[in-house]
This record gives C-alpha cells, sequence and structure tokens, in this order.
C-alpha cells in the first residue's frame, strides 16, 4: 500500500483548523476537523499509522 502526504490546508497555505480528534481505524487513522460548528470527517488509508500520527502531531496539527 503506498502512503501518501496530505496536508490539511486551504487557499493561501494556512491551517484550515485544528485535527480534534485523531483515531485509529482498521485501515489507518480517522480524522475528524470541526470549527466553526462545521464537522470534517477524513480518513488516512495507510500502513504506517505510528508514523502517520505522530507526523501530524509535530507539525502541531491537532488541537490537544
Amino acid at each position: 500500500m503506498a502512503t501518501g502526504r496530505v496536508t490539511p490546508r486551504m487557499g493561501s497555505g494556512r491551517p484550515v483548523a485544528a485535527i480534534s480528534k485523531l483515531r485509529r481505524v482498521e485501515s489507518g487513522l480517522s480524522i475528524t476537523i470541526n470549527t466553526e460548528g462545521a464537522i470534517v470527517d477524513a480518513y488516512v488509508v495507510t500502513d504506517r499509522p505510528d508514523e502517520v500520527e505522530a507526523a501530524i502531531r509535530e507539525r502541531g496539527w491537532t488541537a490537544g
């Protein structure tokens, strides 16, 4: 399975919002972004969820 890079960005390259929930699922990671009443659910399909989760946290993309 290929592993790619996904950046939660829009427009001028600024983050849309912090990731409010990051959960493990069978196929990789489930991500929830909750901003101004809008909820966005996304999935990262990966065979290396530990590395992806660490990269997300290192970049400060999570709310907590």
